[in-house]
């Protein structure tokens, strides 16, 4: 550094704590921003899970709301923003209401409860510990891919075969996966901010929450005796 400059260059002492400063504050705008619009985002997806539960078009028509939802997903990834995700965080939402209205009038609203309140305890937990964890991550990418594609299979082949055992393990091997998937996202947006818009991270973790907390309501459902 010159003795006329003022600012320090970034192989000082000083330098380095600047840059390292601005780095952190970066991080910290950025997933400030993603968990911000994740945590609306659930709250739109609950309010549209209660219409849900008694709207007769999502109990009727699931195979068009789930086409809606994949437009809606398509739409999100393409027009980057606040007003897309919520579209199909709500879409998600309805979809999801007949589903909490099965295990409602089955008797096990506890068992809904247990599953939300576990998926809360595991992301929080998760998230702190990918956040601070000084481990590389990255190399869990190819192994959960790999076990998407099982799961993504065996929901598929249970379509047809409709197996309770197949329905657990196909249930606990997707907890485990999206579990996986929160630890590594969670990790890269904290490596590499701004990488991606903060409302498309939010859609990718969204995803990971709502499909960790559909494993576990299935779960404890048959645990329950729901199959």
């Amino acid at each position: 550094m010159s003795k006329n400059s003022k600012f320090p260059s970034h192989d000082t002492p000083w330098g380095g704590a600047a840059v390292k400063a601005r780095a952190s504050s970066e991080v910290s705008a950025y997933l400030k921003q993603v968990y911000a619009l994740l945590a609306s985002s659930l709250l739109v997806a609950v309010a549209a899970g209660y219409v849900g539960m008694t709207l007769p078009f999502a109990r009727e028509h699931p195979i068009i709301l789930l086409v809606m939802m994949f437009a809606a997903m398509f739409l999100a990834f393409k027009v980057q923003n606040a007003a897309t995700l919520f579209l199909f965080t709500a879409l998600s939402g309805l979809s999801l209401g007949p589903v909490i209205a099965h295990y409602v009038g089955a008797g096990l609203s506890g068992v809904v409860g247990q599953a939300a309140f576990l998926t809360g305890a595991v992301f929080t937990g998760l998230s702190v510990y990918s956040l601070t964890t000084k481990r590389d991550l990255s190399m869990m990418s190819g192994m959960l891919f790999a076990g998407l594609i099982v799961v993504v299979v065996g929901g598929l082949i249970n379509l047809f075969v409709q197996s309770t055992a197949l329905s657990f393990a196909m249930s606990a091997v997707g907890s485990v996966i999206f579990a996986g998937y929160i630890l590594y996202e969670t990790q890269e947006l904290k490596d590499n901010p701004w990488a991606v818009a903060p409302s498309v991270a939010a859609l990718s973790m969204y995803l990971n929450v709502v499909n960790l907390f559909t494993s576990l309501l299935r779960l404890l459902g048959i645990l329950g005796g729901d199959e």
